[in-house]
Order: C-alpha cells, then sequence, then structure tokens
C-alpha cells in the first residue's frame, strides 16, 4: 500500500543544477539539518541520511528532466513571469522519501529539506498528491513554526467525461500509509459537497491515532439535523451500487493507479445500520445538501488554523495599510453559559470587520448574527487582543488571501 513520497524541485536558475557542489554546501552548512551520512549508490542516486529536530530520514537526490504533466494542477497562484519561466524549465532535481509516523511532520520536514537546498526555488512538483506548489509557499511554509495543513497530503481529483456524471478520487494518501478515497457517481450538483465528504473523511485518517479500518463508520459532519457518517467500501462491491455508473469502472483501472488500495466512500443512515454494516450511497444524503451541510474540523485543526493565523498576523497588518482592502477576523466569542460543556466554556468563531490596530488589540465591527452570544448583534463593535484572533482573510481587487497563502504578499505577486 504505502508508497514513497517523490517530489522533484524546480530551481529558478538551471545553473544551480550543473554543479551539484552548489545545493549540496547549502545542506551541508545549514543550522536546521543535521547531515549524518552521504553517499551516492548507483542504482538509487544521491543517498542523504539526516536529522531534523529529533526525526531521522533518508533521502534520495537525483537529476530530473523537467515535464509537468497535463492532470498537475497549480496548487498556488503563480506570475506570469513564473508560469514562463516554468514552461522553460528543463531540469529539477528530486528528492524522495519515505514517510513514517507522522505523516504531516514528514511532508513538512521534506518542504524544509528542499528548502534549504534551494532558498530561492521556483517551484515543486509534489508527485503523489500531482500538485505544483509555489516555491515562494514553499518558503514560507519551511521557515514557519506551524505545520502546513494536511489536506496538502492529497487532492480530490474531479473527472469528467462532459456529461453530468462525475468520479471523484484521491491522490497522495499512499504516501502515509493509507488507501485512497473515492465517490462514484456524483455529478456537477453535488460534486462540491461530496469533495468535502472526502476530504473530510481523509483528514480523519490522517488525524487518527488509530486505523480507519474499511466498515468503520466516521462521523464527518451533519446537515438539516441529520448525521452524516462515512465508510470506506471496496471499489468492487461499490460498483455493484452503481449499476449505470460509465466512470470509475473496471475499464477505467486498467493502469493500475486505481485498482488497488482505493475504497469508495458509502454512508451509514443510522446507527443499526452501522452496527450491521448496511451502508448505502452518499446520493442518499443529497437531499439534505442544500440545508447548510457542516463539516466537522478537528479540535488539533482549529488549534493548527488559529496558531498560524497568529504567527502571519503581521501580513495581515501590512495588508491593513492599504485602505482598498477589506480585512474580515475570525473571533472565538465565548457562548452563553446555557451551551457550555459543564462549566467549560464554549466558543463561537465568528467574523468581524477590521477597522482599526491599536497596539496589540483590533478594532472590529461584527459582520453577521451570532447564534449562542446573546451579547453581541451584527454590527457591534468589539476590541480583542491578537490572541483571540483564529482566522483572517484579506479581499483586495484581484483576490483574496488566506494566513496559509501568506506569501501572496510578497514580492511582485500581490501590491498590497
Amino acid at each position: 500500500m504505502k508508497e514513497p513520497s517523490f517530489m522533484i524541485v524546480i530551481p529558478k536558475n538551471e545553473k544551480d543544477m550543473e554543479d551539484p557542489k552548489t545545493f549540496l554546501d547549502n545542506l551541508m552548512n545549514n543550522e536546521l539539518i543535521n547531515v549524518k551520512d552521504m553517499h551516492f549508490e548507483e542504482n538509487r542516486g544521491m543517498v542523504v541520511a539526516f536529522e531534523i529536530e529529533g526525526a531521522e530520514y533518508e533521502a534520495v537526490l537525483n537529476p530530473e528532466e523537467i515535464e509537468i504533466p497535463g492532470m498537475v494542477r497549480p496548487e498556488h497562484a503563480f506570475t506570469d513571469e513564473e508560469y514562463k519561466l516554468l514552461d522553460e524549465a528543463r531540469a529539477g532535481l528530486s528528492v524522495c522519501m519515505d514517510y513514517e509516523g507522522d505523516s504531516n511532520r514528514c511532508f513538512y520536514d521534506q518542504l524544509r529539506f528542499m528548502n534549504v537546498l534551494f532558498p530561492d526555488m521556483l517551484a515543486v512538483l509534489d508527485c503523489p498528491s500531482e500538485k505544483l506548489l509555489s516555491g515562494k509557499w514553499v518558503s514560507l511554509a519551511a521557515g514557519s513554526k506551524i505545520l502546513p495543513a494536511p489536506r496538502y497530503l492529497f487532492t480530490v481529483q474531479a473527472i469528467s467525461d462532459g456529461g453530468d456524471e462525475v468520479w471523484l478520487h484521491t491522490h497522495g494518501l499512499k504516501r502515509c500509509g493509507l488507501y485512497e478515497l473515492e465517490i462514484l457517481c456524483s455529478n456537477k450538483e453535488f460534486y462540491n459537497d461530496h469533495y468535502k465528504m472526502i476530504e473530510s473523511f481523509a483528514l480523519r485518517m490522517l488525524e487518527s491515532d488509530d486505523p480507519i479500518e474499511p466498515g468503520d463508520g466516521v462521523f464527518v459532519g451533519q446537515a438539516a439535523g441529520k448525521v452524516l457518517t462515512l465508510t470506506a467500501v471496496d471499489w468492487h462491491e461499490a460498483l455493484e451500487f452503481y449499476p449505470a455508473a460509465t466512470l470509475g469502472t473496471e475499464e477505467d483501472r486498467d493502469d493500475g493507479v486505481h485498482s488497488e488500495d482505493t475504497y469508495v466512500l458509502m454512508i451509514y443512515k443510522n446507527e443499526r445500520d452501522e452496527e450491521a454494516r448496511r451502508y448505502t450511497p452518499v446520493q442518499d444524503f443529497n437531499q439534505f445538501l442544500d440545508q447548510n451541510p457542516m463539516y466537522m474540523f478537528s479540535n488539533a485543526e482549529t488549534k493548527r488554523m488559529s496558531d498560524l493565523a497568529i504567527e502571519r498576523i503581521p501580513y495581515m497588518l501590512k495588508a491593513f495599510e492599504n485602505k482598498d482592502n477589506t480585512i474580515i477576523v475570525k473571533i472565538g466569542l465565548v457562548t452563553d453559559k446555557a451551551y457550555w460543556d459543564g462549566d467549560k466554556p464554549q466558543r463561537e468563531h465568528i467574523w468581524f470587520e477590521l477597522k482599526d490596530v491599536k497596539d496589540d488589540q483590533i478594532v472590529a465591527v461584527l459582520t453577521q448574527e451570532p447564534y449562542y452570544v446573546s451579547g453581541f448583534k451584527e454590527g457591534d463593535t468589539g476590541t480583542f487582543p491578537f490572541s483571540e484572533i483564529t482566522d483572517w482573510l484579506i479581499f483586495t481587487k484581484e483576490r483574496r488571501v488566506t494566513p496559509d497563502d501568506a506569501y501572496l504578499t510578497l514580492g511582485n505577486n500581490l501590491l498590497l
């Protein structure tokens, strides 16, 4: 099941590839990575054993010809000049690693390893997830104390034959020692929600201390008061529920990529069905998806997002200097006591529009009516310390910027 994490660094200047001593010297002369052994193996390439903050890895490095496959999608925004350089790129360096333990940490450390090799790279081709990562984003992520979002470990791909039918499936989970996920016979009306179902299930798999086995029920969200419990079913068996399927059939799996270690998501309608392992197609839940479905984020992911938002507040403050930008911040307001978990306060995370910054505090106006906080109403103004910010968004004339893609505020990518 498990596959290596194979990435290719695309340098800004191909001359950086002409003399390996340049990037190997970068590796040997840094303060983050401790190189324990480096040797060349004829059948593998340059093998580097290294340690980074107590975690040990082995990376295999090889020069590669650059050819970006058509199915690879840019995960980040690139400037016209960067796209031109990508079109002209012919040489890169592959960095292949096996992940053991926490896959999120391994991914983070692989990014940090590559960033040491090429501190001014153009992009990274992440082959397992079929994504093209911005070099600016890699540099920002590598320099952060917060791990990247776990969604970077995989991609949910939507395949259509031009009609209404959509086949959703993941790439990238096998490098984490997990099986890939699918939804069959989605359509253009519901595939965005089905996408979120797959993403939510994948995140639960990545975060779980114990393996989530096929057949296990996993709560991922709710809609219209109905609980959404998903389970993974072998694709051979799942196809029996979709006799009219034209995508994701056996004919589409001849390449081997989608024939092994891949499971289709189905639902358990209630606890009795879950106990009996009696599942039905996810389409049985479609009738509730127009009623504000909510998908679950774990406490760990909520904290990671909050930590990242706080770490990158300087980017938000810089953007606030340009009054053409609109900035909203999410604050965790303490709910009324009636909604507490016993004596444990609960918070409702809600959006405010930033109006002023005073020392280490913000002044902001509430943009929506709270559900569980009677002391605030839409239009009220509040003053909050930076520490209470759990997320923020910058809206410019061109696009929106999140804490994750704050690299867009650097250089000429975005004029703030």
